[in-house]
């Protein structure tokens, strides 16, 4: 049986990997369809001790996924109306805290 959606352990164990981005600032976002969005974070320093910038993509699909990935997706050419906003409002915010309320799937 194939897994379609994340349940509340999944979450957890995803959030406990999410929190080592804890600092990171969201230099932009994008959409891949009306549902699935991927953040693009930088390291707040700019740099790695190696001298490189350290950039994570952090996917979101609303109800089914949420993970960091290596593998850059085709992105669409024009932003959303929706995208657009969240550029607006988030765009160089930094990270400050990955939590789960209770046993939500939030």
């Amino acid at each position: 049986m194939v897994k379609v959606r994340m349940n509340t352990a999944d979450v957890a164990a995803e959030v406990k990997c999410l929190r080592q981005l804890i600092g990171m600032r969201c230099s932009n976002m994008y959409d891949l369809s009306p549902k699935t969005y991927v953040f693009k974070l930088m390291n707040s320093s700019g740099v790695t001790e190696s001298g490189e910038s350290e950039k994570v993509l952090l996917l979101m699909e609303s109800g089914v996924r949420l993970h960091t990935t290596a593998y850059v997706r085709d992105k669409s050419n024009t932003p959303s109306g929706f995208t657009l906003k969240l550029r607006k409002h988030i765009r160089t915010r930094r990270l400050e805290d990955v939590r789960q309320l209770g046993y939500d799937r939030v």
